[in-house]
């Protein structure tokens, strides 16, 4: 586990899930002295946007919950009447679907792309950690380099340890090349 997934497995799990509410609340306060500026569908843009932040930022989960806060801070705070869940046109019943759609399928595909990324990035990391590792291997001479080299590799791509066992003439497995990776080995025959 890398230094980074431990900090992350420490943080709380719901420490995001209140920033998105914060972001909800931030629009909601932002856009509130413009109420009398811009159109309701404006409004509505901006709440999207939002929920597009957070999940850049946060993932998922929080898009979630910033989906389900935009449209319930929309209806309370823009519609009319204001200041209540009641809806006096039921067309904006239409745009609060509308709008909760649209926020779901946007931060989701936010989220997946952000994912898609860190994977792509993490790929990238293990081609150039392997191409690394072949040319080493390429001027590697010795059976003991090679050990250290592939020892190496193991230790910092999978943070694990390795040792490398060699068949001798009469395919009986020698001890390990790098002493101190394997406490104790049997070593028998390959066949």
């Amino acid at each position: 586990m890398t230094d980074g997934e431990t900090h992350a497995a420490r943080r709380p799990h719901w420490r995001p899930y209140l920033w998105s509410a914060g972001v909800c609340a931030v629009v909601t306060v932002l856009t509130a002295p413009l109420h009398n500026v811009l159109t309701l569908t404006n409004i509505v843009m901006l709440f999207l946007l939002a929920v597009v932040a957070v999940a850049l930022r946060w993932g998922r989960g929080p898009a979630v919950l910033a989906a389900f806060l935009s449209v319930a801070a929309f209806d309370f705070f823009y519609v009319p009447p204001r200041f209540s869940f009641a809806v006096a046109d039921v067309q904006y019943l239409l745009t609060f679907a509308v709008m909760l759609f649209v926020a779901l399928v946007v931060g989701q595909l936010t989220a997946g792309l952000k994912y898609q990324a860190r994977v792509a990035t993490r790929r990238e990391d293990r081609v150039r950690a392997l191409y690394e590792m072949a040319r080493e291997l390429s001027g590697a001479l010795l059976a003991e380099q090679i050990a250290d080299i592939a020892s190496r590799f193991v230790a910092s791509e999978f943070h694990a340890r390795a040792t490398l066992f060699v068949a001798d003439l009469n395919n009986r497995l020698q001890a390990p090349l790098v002493a101190g990776d394997v406490a104790d080995a049997a070593v028998g025959d390959l066949a």
